[in-house]
């Protein structure tokens, strides 16, 4: 059986602390562990705290923030990647960001963790009322203009973000019908 058939989107659960640590210390040794938005602290010190701010997320709003679904991809008992939906796009996420982001745990990159994650994510965008989803990437992150196209990105821009900032591809995709909810835990 194939990791990628393995592998299902859950809210975030107190019961994979240990494995979402044991991932957010790979993204750490790679350096990457914004995405945890600087929780890991708490994460280590009171899971659960981390995991109600996770899912109380989707209901925050502010005027920098909109409303955003974490979800963790695991295969077996293992989290292999995580991805988020925000339900709307701020300015600051037309330039960089979009409507969903993901990462796949250093570990696991190259077996189709990231393209599954987006796959099984776009029904649960439209479950949210979006039709359509920006994804953003860098124009020299291959892996990721593979899975955004893989799952039926179109190219509409690419552009320098910034002074100083590396060029990025501003990708479109049609959110299929058919609204989909992540498992709360399995």
């Amino acid at each position: 059986m194939n990791l990628r058939s393995m592998i299902t989107l859950v809210a975030p659960a107190e019961r994979y602390r240990e494995t979402f640590l044991r991932a957010a210390q790979e993204f750490q040794q790679e350096g990457l562990p914004w995405w945890i938005g600087g929780d890991l602290e708490l994460a280590v010190r009171d899971f659960g705290a981390f995991v109600t701010k996770r899912l109380a997320d989707a209901q925050r709003r502010t005027e920098a923030q909109v409303p955003k679904t974490h979800l963790w991809a695991i295969a077996g008992d293992e989290m292999v990647g995580r991805i988020s939906i925000h339900h709307e796009l701020t300015p600051a996420l037309h330039v960089e960001g979009g409507h969903i982001g993901y990462d796949t745990v250093p570990s696991q990159r190259g077996r189709g963790v990231a393209t599954e994650m987006l796959r099984q994510a776009l029904p649960i965008a439209r479950g949210l009322g979006l039709t359509e989803v920006l994804l953003t990437c860098n124009d020299d992150n291959l892996g990721s203009v593979r899975v955004i196209e893989r799952n039926g990105g179109v190219l509409r821009e690419t552009k320098v973000p910034g002074p100083g900032r590396p060029l990025k591809r501003y990708y479109w995709v049609s959110v299929p019908t058919g609204a989909a909810t992540p498992r709360g835990s399995r």
